[in-house]
């Protein structure tokens, strides 16, 4: 039978039952401590000792401990890693308490809610996400909780997955809050499980009803315009969790605004990936991203903005427009710009400052990073103002000066202040008049003294008089015993000894103890003041936050014209016409990181008039997907506002931008490299519209050579004729250039090439025309395959097209009635079956068409030579 447990572990079961889920620090002394199983969990996690104590069981229970003043980083490592941390504090001063210390959870720090300087990526948000599902409805609510920024979105169809998943792209959250009821779709789970790490689920319940539950948020964010009831208890969920974890005020969550699908460029998860826009495939990194081309910011506000530029590209023309024109501004003025960034240098993460200013975690520190980043303020209103362009004079209106908090920080913060309040020396000389005394007292003590005992000599003619200190008694006077009888009234007698005696007085007794605790007096004033302090910046952190987002703006746009300026960039003009046109378009990434050889620029037209559909073909390694995804991503930065690298652009913007490149498996849930090709290409064609830009390479490369051309025929086929969005189709099946005649708005382009024997050399160069075979042996040959490899392949390759051409064509087939003409592959099937050339199905029709009895003889003969001809062609004699 266990023994009775011990007071102190009595109160720490009690609370530990009520955050069971969360791993518990506990505070005694000057430790916070673990036991039990978050023992063994914190030890393991965090690499230190595991030890035991008896709290009353018959065995000693694992406990382990790290010191309350260095546990931040303790329990930010923890947080990383996916826990929930209760922090549980002494309410009480041990002291003044007989007994067991009154001690509760004063907050909870979770991933979505950590607010610490260094429990974030500086220049990342850190998102919070709600899913709450209503009858026929998804809502997502996204929410950094640092920096006060809410993001919603309703998805009407609940069975739409691909909304869901391309919102989790994008905000990338690192919890995910479940309303009582709320339960998650397992594939949703499986995309969470295969795309990211250590993701919170969150559920959460309340005794509030729905009605009380939406009131929640329609009081705290007050009118935020027309909306759904079920939008409304979203937020209101959203609130009540934050409350009960943070356990702080929260108005500094503000800052409100709906996830707009027709005013923004939709790039879905595969195409967040597949173009790197801020995630390489390598690492996950930003190393070889567009975002790292881009992003020459200087503070973190405008770092994470600039992000989210990236992943959410405008749709609107005349803010487009605007962008450019800020951008364009700070490029021809190049003094102004060098100016306004040498200021944003000075400027600190004031946004998410103002953030701990609210939730109570403000560190002395971070008050002096806000006063130095608001005192640049004024210069940088004085350079906007003589600026032009109307995003930039609408940046200069939004940001103020913020003189009086300014002002209060000069006057109230310390130069240097220390690292906590505990420390003192926060509150600066000069600003509280109680303060400097107890100061001057714990410094001075031996001059303030000394004064006390020439004033006594003097008033008292006792001119031997000494002052002393003792444990039992304090401070004195000690007066020898022949000098006792002139000793004033007012003086109190405390000890006698053999030689004097020692009294006290009214005003020592006073300064006694403003020495002993002067200590903890300057410690609780300080405190008294801070906290003073950050109420009166709790009552402008609204406008404090609309200067941060307005300097964060500011900093993209510089960010932007100093690329443009330095990598010679050009502003694309922005039309409606339906066409993207494109002159010696470059890459921007590669251009940057090339390092051995000129990057060599490509043309990029299309439009729904004649050239919608570009067939690329040609050998792999060639640059096909380089000229396609450079396609993509110039598209982005130019709705962005962006300038792009290039000689001359005008471009319609497109309305999403869907990419199918490279190769993949997802092991996770088992699928192939052609299963998730196909599901990428599924969605494209389900999703793509008319204004959209398609990107597909090697579509069909994952199966065998009939299935795989079979698969990229037809869905060629289905997007001219049912999709009509401007496609790029890059192919190694060349087999599919006889299309161009079948369809008019599709046009054949390949990649230049030079051979010089069995040697070849990739010219880079996107020019109109099909190939007319492969290069996989050449680049075999380059790749630097044994020569014994390389011959045999040969050979084999020579047998294999023999057979080929040998084989009888068929190539009308008849579906559903309707004859139909279908490319067939080359090489020769498993099966018994004849084939024939597959570029014969033209010659075929030709001939069909032909009426032979209407002819001359000279024109039959001519017409035999073309078919004859077209026939070698084909067949690569």
């Amino acid at each position: 039978m266990a023994k009775k447990q011990t007071p102190m572990m009595e109160q720490y079961l009690d609370i530990k039952s009520r955050y069971s889920e969360e791993l518990l620090f506990f505070r005694l002394g000057d430790f916070y401590e673990l036991f039990n199983d978050d023992a063994l969990i914190a030890s393991r996690e965090l690499n230190i000792t595991l030890t035991g104590r008896p709290t009353g069981d018959e065995e000693r229970t694992p406990m382990c401990g790290v010191p309350f003043h260095a546990a931040e980083s303790y329990i930010e490592t923890l947080v990383k890693k996916g826990y929930k941390v209760a922090i549980c504090e002494q309410l009480e001063d041990p002291k003044a308490v007989k007994g067991i210390v009154k001690r509760d959870v004063i907050k909870v720090i979770t991933p979505g809610t950590v607010m610490t300087e260094n429990g974030n990526d500086a220049r990342s948000n850190n998102f919070l996400a709600l899913f709450y599902m209503v009858k026929d409805a998804w809502i997502l609510v996204f929410s950094d909780v640092s920096t006060g920024e809410v993001i919603w979105h309703r998805i009407t169809d609940c069975e739409k997955r691909s909304d869901m998943f391309d919102a989790l792209s994008m905000y990338r959250p690192s919890e995910i809050i479940l309303p009582e009821g709320t339960v998650l779709p397992q594939d949703i789970k499986d995309f969470m499980d295969n795309q990211f790490s250590n993701i919170v689920l969150s559920p959460f319940s309340t005794y509030h009803t729905q009605r009380e539950v939406a009131e929640k948020a329609v009081t705290h964010f007050g009118d935020l315009g027309l909306m759904e009831e079920d939008v409304w208890e979203a937020l209101g969920y959203m609130l009540l969790y934050l409350e009960d974890i943070i356990k702080s005020e929260i108005s500094h969550i503000n800052y409100v605004h709906q996830l707009s699908v027709g005013n923004r460029l939709i790039l879905d998860t595969s195409s967040l990936r597949h173009l790197e826009i801020t995630h390489n495939l390598r690492d996950g990194g930003q190393k070889g991203t567009l975002l790292d081309v881009l992003d020459r910011t200087l503070t973190p506000m405008g770092a994470r903005l600039l992000k989210q530029w990236l992943e959410s590209p405008l749709t609107d023309v005349n803010q487009i427009q605007r962008r450019q024109a800020a951008v364009a501004e700070l490029i021809t003025r190049g003094a102004e710009r060098s100016h306004i960034r040498s200021l944003l240098d000075c400027i600190y993460d004031f946004e998410r400052i103002v953030g701990r200013v609210e939730t109570g975690s403000v560190s002395p520190r971070d008050l002096t990073a806000l006063r130095e980043s608001l005192a640049v303020l004024p210069d940088i209103k004085n350079v906007l103002s003589t600026c032009a362009s109307l995003s930039l004079t609408s940046i200069n209106d939004c940001i103020q000066d913020h003189k009086d908090i300014y002002d209060l920080l000069c006057r109230a913060i310390a130069d240097q202040p220390a690292l906590t309040l505990k420390e003192g020396r926060v509150i600066k000389d000069g600003f509280n008049p109680d303060l400097d005394e107890l100061r001057s007292l714990a410094t001075n003590s031996e001059q303030w003294l000394a004064k006390m005992e020439a004033d006594i000599k003097e008033a008292t003619g006792l001119s031997k008089i000494k002052t002393g200190y003792n444990k039992v008694f304090g401070y004195y006077f000690e007066v020898s015993h022949s000098k006792s009888e002139q000793v004033p009234d007012y003086f109190i007698r405390k000890q006698t000894l053999a030689n004097a005696e020692r009294y006290i007085t009214p005003e020592l007794k006073e300064f006694e103890i403003k020495i002993l605790s002067a200590k903890d007096k300057i410690i609780a004033l300080e405190y008294e003041l801070y906290q003073q302090l950050r109420n009166d910046i709790k009552l402008v952190i609204k406008d404090v936050q609309e200067t941060a987002r307005a300097l964060a703006e500011l900093d993209v746009l510089g960010s932007l014209a100093l690329v443009g300026y330095e990598e010679n960039y050009i502003c694309p003009t922005i039309v409606m016409n339906g066409q993207i046109n494109i002159r010696d378009g470059r890459h921007p990434v590669i251009e940057k990181f090339l390092k051995r050889e000129v990057f060599v620029p490509n043309d990029i037209f299309l439009n729904h008039d004649d050239e919608e559909f570009l067939l690329i073909t040609g050998p792999n390694m060639a640059g096909k997907s380089t000229y396609m995804r450079q396609a993509a991503i110039l598209m982005i930065m130019a709705q962005i506002g962006s300038f792009i690298p290039a000689r001359e652009a005008s471009i319609s913007p497109v309305d999403r931008i869907f990419t199918r490149v490279g190769a993949s498996d997802d092991i996770s849930t088992g699928q192939s490299t052609f299963m998730v090709e196909m599901k990428e290409v599924a969605y494209i064609l389900e999703n793509a519209t008319h204004n959209s830009l398609i990107i597909l390479d090697e579509i069909g490369r994952g199966t065998s050579t009939f299935d795989g051309l079979s698969i990229a025929q037809a869905v060629v086929e289905h997007i001219c004729k049912h999709i009509h969005g401007k496609t790029l189709f890059a192919t190694h099946y060349h087999e599919l250039i006889c299309l161009e005649e079948s369809y008019s708005k599709l046009k054949n382009y390949t990649v230049a090439v030079k051979e010089k024997g069995k040697d070849v050399a990739f010219l880079r160069r996107i020019i109109k025309g099909g190939a007319d075979r492969s290069y996989g042996i050449h680049v075999a040959r380059l790749a630097g395959l044994p020569n014994s490899v390389l011959k045999r392949a040969e050979v084999i390759l020579e047998s294999l097209e023999d057979q080929s051409h040998d084989a009888s064509d068929l190539n009308n087939r008849v579906i559903g009635g309707q004859p139909t003409n279908v490319v067939k592959p080359t090489t020769k099937q498993v099966s018994d079956s004849p084939l024939g050339n597959l570029f014969t199905h033209s010659v075929v029709d030709s001939l069909l068409e032909v009426d032979v009895m209407s002819m001359t003889p000279i024109e039959a003969l001519n017409k035999l030579y073309e078919l004859q001809e077209e026939a070698r062609k084909g067949g690569g004699k």
